[in-house]
């Protein structure tokens, strides 16, 4: 019975970095006709709006004070409203598993950021090592042509992967602040962030689209939809319940998983080249990442 249940989180796993890897593939179409400041917003005010309805269905009491309503404003700009834009934005010059791929080094950054700003998670000589292997896929993942980049004029190879590299980081940066906060549900805690982030993104829509208003076709408005609802509002919900069945350890799995499914999708609905650089790096990444959490695992155990 045991096991039958496990199977079926595993399930869930999979489903999971499935619908999270095909965000990059639904953001690429949608910034085809529409402002990448827009399709970030838009994806918020959606899956704000779903979770809301979830929120309010859980019947769950939650009274904030200025304070915490301030920390989820600054946890939603750096952990959502700006990742999502330097994502959508990337992607209008890069492959979409190019940008999954390198959105995949989130797991390394928390190695290193989380010996100063979390009590029991500290850094060690294997952890170097996985930060150090994780760089080295960075690299491959680059390209060459990126890196010769760094000194030309030709900028529009580098600049996008390295808004992908600060997304990572600000996900990361903003998972430690919430991690710390240990006294609020976790629906609650997701649903308001979320809502916090769609109200700061407004603003900027607002100027982005009556400077230069988008066009949008058919297939970006249902690629955006689509972000909103399942890689947003959905896999949320996923996430919580997989935390609550089987906990973070198990659901940090999807490390491994998104990138891979970045890059089935990429290549399946758009006909994204995977060149050996980029499965070599995607095999750093992934070994880096590994050797980091079984540290952390086995200290923890």
């Amino acid at each position: 019975m045991k096991n039958n249940i496990l199977g079926y989180n595993f399930l869930l796993l999979i489903i999971l970095s499935s619908i999270w890897g095909s965000a990059f593939l639904a953001i690429k179409i949608s910034v085809e006709s529409i402002n990448p400041v827009t399709v970030a917003s838009g994806r918020l005010l959606i899956g704000a709006f779903f979770l809301y309805i979830f929120y309010k269905y859980k019947k769950i009491q939650f009274t904030p004070n200025k304070k915490i309503i301030l920390y989820f404003f600054l946890i939603g700009l750096i952990g959502n409203f700006i990742p999502f834009f330097l994502i959508s934005w990337s992607e209008v010059y890069i492959q979409s598993n190019t940008a999954g791929l390198l959105l995949s080094v989130a797991p390394i950054f928390a190695l290193l950021i989380a010996h100063y700003f979390t009590k029991d998670d500290k850094f060690s000589l294997k952890k170097l090592m996985a930060v150090f292997i994780g760089f080295i896929g960075v690299v491959f993942i680059f390209g060459l042509e990126s890196l010769i980049a760094l000194f030309s004029n030709n900028y529009v190879l580098i600049f996008p992967k390295i808004a992908i590299i600060i997304a990572a980081l600000g996900y990361v940066i903003s998972s430690i602040m919430a991690y710390n906060i240990k006294d609020i549900n976790i629906i609650t805690l997701t649903t308001f962030v979320t809502i916090c982030a769609a109200i700061i993104s407004v603003p900027f829509m607002l100027y982005v689209e009556l400077q230069n208003p988008s066009m949008p076709i058919g297939k970006s408005m249902i690629s955006l939809l689509y972000l909103g609802i399942f890689p947003t509002a959905l896999a949320f919900l996923l996430r919580f319940y997989i935390i609550l069945k089987e906990g973070p350890i198990f659901l940090s799995y999807v490390a491994y998983l998104i990138p891979v499914f970045a890059i089935f999708w990429g290549f399946v609905f758009l006909g994204e080249k995977i060149s050996v650089s980029i499965v070599i790096g995607l095999l750093f990444i992934l070994t880096g990442t590994f050797i980091g959490k079984k540290t952390t695992s086995v200290r923890n155990s």
